[in-house]
């Protein structure tokens, strides 16, 4: 069923006013949109600074990259320097020491060496004669009888010869070798210094 029903309303019970102004509804769209701008604006901000960040990220990486590479440049060209020196000095330590040793042999020995090289540069057995001065005549004569060119070369006293010298003779020519000269070679100087 209908039934029909009605409110009366005091005028205590309206409203003196609208519930809502059209003024602040313009305020409340004008807020809005100034608010949308200030966002916009904001995140335009935010990529900008982003942006110059990134640049300046990558300009102090190439700068610290290029400080790095011109450093370490640096040092290795005074590791190289350092290298050399030490070379250098360890060179010299050693042809010293080989001087030394060398100096510090005694006639025999000597002897031993010169016909040992000697002998080092001959590639074929071929009869020869290995001339020596006297003082050197038996350690040449014990080497010889232990090696492999005891049939082939004959030992002759040559009081001629220097005392650390050996020359062998035969038919194509002979070949002269002191002590000095192989010195010299061993210890890496040249044998007119």
């Amino acid at each position: 069923m209908l039934a029909k029903r009605s409110i009366t309303l005091t005028a205590t019970a309206l409203l003196p006013e609208p519930v809502l102004r059209r003024e602040d509804i313009a305020n409340s769209l004008l807020a809005r949109d100034v608010l949308a701008d200030a966002q916009r604006q904001a995140e335009q901000m935010l990529v900008l600074e982003q942006e110059k960040a990134d640049l300046l990220h990558q300009q102090a990486l190439v700068s610290f990259w290029e400080n790095a590479n011109a450093f370490l440049a640096q040092l290795q060209v005074q590791r190289e320097v350092l290298q050399q020196q030490a070379m250098t000095a360890i060179e010299e330590l050693l042809s010293e020491s080989l001087r030394h040793l060398l100096d510090d042999t005694t006639l025999a020995e000597r002897a031993r060496a010169l016909v040992k090289n000697l002998a080092a540069s001959q590639l074929n057995e071929a009869v020869a004669t290995l001339s020596v001065h006297p003082d050197m005549a038996e350690p040449v004569a014990e080497w010889l009888a232990d090696s492999r060119f005891a049939q082939y070369w004959q030992l002759k006293r040559d009081a001629s010869l220097t005392t650390e010298s050996l020359r062998l003779s035969d038919a194509n020519g002979a070949f002269d070798i002191d002590w000095a000269t192989l010195r010299n070679g061993l210890a890496g100087r040249d044998s007119s210094a």
